[in-house]
């Protein structure tokens, strides 16, 4: 009885911790965003650009039309202090933000 006890447990350990495989799909960001959207002027898209490597390294990126053009004037100044973005790639980033809650 013991021996069919121990057996039952002993495979149902090793189909608990069986490895499970999940196919990963990567998408490259940045592709995706300049292949939607044309942008008005060359400042504009590189702030997309330097928004999705940038914010989008440190936390998920924040839906744009969820915030007010001046909401935004008050997230990114702190934010780029915190990634150390310059202030050149910072006005870039809220020139692209800009656009896109008026757009």
């Amino acid at each position: 009885m013991k021996k069919i006890i121990f057996t039952g447990v002993t495979g149902l350990l090793l189909v608990a911790c069986k490895p499970t495989t999940v196919e990963a799909v990567k998408e490259d960001k940045k592709e995706v965003t300049e292949a939607a959207v044309e942008f008005p002027n060359a400042t504009v898209a590189e702030g997309s650009t330097l928004y999705i490597e940038n914010c989008g390294s440190c936390h998920k990126l924040k839906p744009i039309k969820n915030y007010t053009t001046e909401q935004w004037a008050k997230i990114v100044p702190p934010m780029a202090k915190k990634a150390k973005i310059d202030s050149e790639k910072e006005a870039k980033i809220l020139a692209y933000v800009t656009w896109q809650t008026q757009n």
